[in-house]
């Protein structure tokens, strides 16, 4: 497998749960951890690097999006809580991805595979992404943005210069069917004010009836 070596932290209560998609995972190329709590989530993010986060979304210590910081890697929500709030919440917050339980490991592998398949860079006037080391800069200079935000602008990179709706980017980004596109809105409005402070740039074009697109230097 071509992504050998990645490593997965599988944050979840439910032992039931955890060895069936670590075995899985491990089995086709990943190097898993686990822990089943948000405690030891973060103690562990906190002394290694993961490339991401497999995480039930409530604990009785926190919440999946509890594990987010800085340079925290992605966090894929892994839930049996399959209502509309706790969705919304989670991706709101940054996670990025919600996966209703059940879902086979082979599903889950095919996620992490999509995801780390992703060109791994791109610069336009001066910003450049790194999708490995998942870093924004803008001439040398990081640029923070959120997991979520990260993933929409890698998107909107990839695909230069062409436009796409709220259900088109959420379905690319999320892989999953379009649900409360309100949210990409609430992401988007944040993604551009973050690119347009640290540039001075309006990079992230809107056009009404269109969707949205990263400007192209053609």
């Amino acid at each position: 497998m071509q992504h050998s070596y990645k490593k997965i932290l599988i944050v979840d209560p439910d032992p039931n749960a955890t060895e069936p998609m670590k075995d899985y995972l491990e089995r086709h190329g990943f190097c898993c951890s686990s822990t089943d709590s948000i405690r030891g989530g973060l103690e562990m993010l906190s002394g290694e690097k993961f490339d991401a986060v497999i995480s039930e979304l409530a604990f009785s210590d926190g919440k999946a999006f509890d594990l987010l910081s800085d340079g925290c890697p992605p966090v894929i929500v892994l839930s049996t809580l399959h209502g509309d709030d706790e969705v919304v919440g989670a991706l709101s917050a940054g996670c990025s991805d919600y996966v209703f339980k059940p879902c086979s490991p082979r599903v889950m592998a095919a996620r992490l595979e999509a995801r780390f398949t992703k060109g791994n860079a791109f610069e336009y006037f001066g910003l450049s992404l790194n999708v490995s080391l998942r870093q924004v800069k803008y001439h040398g200079i990081p640029v923070k943005l959120t997991s979520s935000e990260f993933d929409i602008l890698s998107f909107l990179m990839a695909h230069a210069g062409e436009f796409f709706s709220t259900d088109e980017i959420y379905q690319n980004v999320w892989h999953a069917s379009s649900l409360q596109t309100s949210v990409v809105r609430v992401h988007l409005a944040n993604l551009k004010r973050a690119i347009h402070t640290a540039t001075g740039q309006n990079l992230i074009i809107q056009k009404f009836g269109t969707g949205y697109a990263f400007a192209s230097e053609d």
